[in-house]
């Protein structure tokens, strides 16, 4: 079943609330969501439930080195079961309090066992 712009909606949601207080939000591009989420070259079609689960294992296990990553710097999240690459970006940008807000911007995302990633800088879920 195809992914639906208010899924991808609520788990933005889900995830900047859950880390709001680590500065850290994320947003899929208008790519991500309207050009490769439900590309019929991803084989099996991504779910809601894969993308969640691998934004969750890369905030639980890799929180700390994510958060150092510099603005405008780019990097691939890869998963090692699922084969799913998504391509990002982090912007930076300084709050009203003083803080530096983080934000990772999915570029886009596919299923490819051998993609290579064009950035020196991966976290593998």
């Amino acid at each position: 079943m195809p992914i639906s712009a208010d899924q991808i909606s609520t788990l933005e949601y889900i995830l900047n609330e859950k880390f709001e207080k680590d500065n850290l939000r994320f947003k899929m591009s208008v790519h991500f969501v309207k050009d490769r989420i439900n590309d019929p070259r991803n084989t099996p079609e991504i779910t809601i439930t894969e993308l969640q689960g691998i934004f969750f294992r890369l905030t639980s296990v890799h929180l700390g080195k994510l958060l150092t990553v510099k603005h405008n710097e780019t990097f691939n999240v890869r998963c090692k079961t699922s084969h799913i690459n998504i391509p990002c970006a982090m912007s930076k940008s300084p709050t009203p309090s003083g803080k530096q807000q983080s934000e990772v911007i999915a570029i886009t995302v596919m299923r490819k066992k051998n993609f290579k990633a064009k950035d020196e800088l991966e976290f593998l879920v």
